[in-house]
């Protein structure tokens, strides 16, 4: 009788471990979720669901974050993403213990989320479903917009690796997926018929009027432009910027409270943003530009132009109108100088046919190798870029809406379940037991 029972029990457990293993093959290929939660926080909308499912290319993600909280927010996050793609995949490194991991991607600080397919690379800083979603159609797009950075008078070489060079912006929007170009206007006619963006980094030298001419019909027939004008230049372009709603400023920002992070007078810290404006919605930190000038709006704006202001510096700032006392280190605020908070990038643009984006920012440095990646600079740049390129808001996802809905019992209910599972069940198991103990010692 032993040997039947203990075959039978055998034959019991080897049927129960293959109904397991069953089990567990078949929640790999056909395993379902389910949201309990009233706001459905656990589930994507059905935007991001079909950027997943039509992937045609790997999207691996890489988050940068250290133990904590906003970790485990960012891995519920791209576990919901992995659910509904085997095209998606993430890891987490923390840039403590693998410093040189960090390096390779450009990180400089904390929970940044790095999104990459083939040679493409994007970085966001926001763990929510709209920015990760965005990012995985920017780096998985077949098509590459192309920049043109103008030269030819004395503008920031985007292939020089020198303190004042473009070479760290060039890396940065070439990760970004763009195609960044060269170009001489002189042996032109016209701006390339691919471009998507030009770029005019602080031309120390005045342009021709033939080349002002093919900008302006660029920019009227829907282009998109960034000047990076630093003070005293850009004399010949203040008729073409004033049509369009923006107008240069001569002189150059004073600004005290840079001595507070250890910089000159003439490196103005910009701390206040437009919180209305796709740049600069979600931008929080604090930047430099150093030789910086201020920028204004036109006060009567034609209808179909829009224009509104992006930064400023602090109130201890203010633009100095007299340059010459200055260069004597003779300045001093007075009634002809701009109080601050002084203004020093402005966005203008025009809706519908042959509507055009361009921004003004009054220094071309900021950018530059020596500063592009102090504090938010780098990332100020690419937001310009992303608005320019019209890469701001590809796919609208509105947040979900977290509602607390706290349990309230009553004195009663509370006595209820207080003592059910710590008396009532306990001690009713206890008599069971004692029970059963004591019919078996009767067998």
């Amino acid at each position: 009788m032993r040997r039947v029972y203990y075959l039978q029990s055998l034959i019991f457990i080897f049927i129960f471990l293959g109904i397991l293993i069953m089990a567990n093959l078949f929640a790999q290929q056909y395993h379902l979720r389910f949201d309990l939660t009233k706001e459905k926080r656990y589930t994507l909308s059905p935007q991001t669901v079909n950027v997943l499912k039509n992937l045609k290319t790997k999207v691996k993600v890489i988050g940068f974050f250290s133990s904590g909280s906003e970790r485990e927010k960012a891995k519920d996050l791209l576990e919901q993403y992995r659910y509904h793609s085997r095209k998606f995949n993430y890891t987490f490194i923390d840039p403590d213990r693998h410093p040189l991991e960090a390096k390779k991607y450009n990180i400089t600080r904390y929970n940044t989320i790095v999104v990459e397919s083939g040679e493409k690379r994007e970085q966001i800083y926001e763990i929510s479903e709209e920015k990760l979603t965005n990012a995985i159609v920017r780096v998985t797009r077949p098509e590459r917009k192309v920049i043109y950075f103008l030269k030819g008078h004395g503008e920031y070489d985007i292939d020089n690796r020198g303190k004042i060079g473009y070479s760290r912006f060039k890396t940065a929007l070439t990760d970004k997926g763009y195609i960044v170009k060269s170009l001489l206007l002189a042996k032109e006619a016209e701006i390339p018929k691919d471009a998507k963006l030009l770029v005019i980094a602080g031309p120390n030298k005045p342009l021709l009027s033939a080349e002002i001419k093919v900008i302006k019909d660029y920019i009227d027939k829907g282009g998109q432009v960034l000047f990076l004008l630093n003070p005293e230049t850009g004399e010949e372009l203040k008729d073409l910027l004033k049509e369009k709603g923006i107008i240069l400023d001569d002189d150059m920002i004073v600004d005290k409270m840079s001595r507070l992070f250890g910089g000159d007078y003439l490196i103005p810290v910009i701390i206040k943003y437009n919180k209305n404006h796709p740049v600069t919605k979600d931008f929080n930190l604090v930047c430099f530009l150093p030789l910086a000038r201020s920028i204004k709006i036109k006060k009567d704006l034609p209808k179909e132009i829009k224009a509104e202001i992006l930064a400023w510096t602090s109130e201890n700032a203010w633009g100095e109108t007299d340059l010459k006392a200055l260069k004597a280190g003779k300045a001093l605020f007075d009634r002809k100088d701009i109080k601050g908070p002084v203004p020093v990038a402005v966005a203008s643009w025009k809706e519908g046919k042959n509507g055009f984006r361009i921004a003004v920012i009054g220094d071309a440095d900021f950018l530059s190798n020596s500063y592009f990646q102090a504090s938010g600079n780098g990332d100020f740049g690419l937001n310009l870029i992303s608005w320019l390129t019209e890469e701001e808001n590809l796919i609208a996802i509105p947040p979900k809406e977290i509602k607390s809905t706290p349990l309230v019992l009553s004195h009663s209910q509370g006595k209820v379940i207080f003592y059910l599972p710590v008396v009532v069940w306990p001690l009713l198991m206890l008599i069971v037991g004692i029970v059963v103990y004591f019919r078996r010692r009767k067998l």
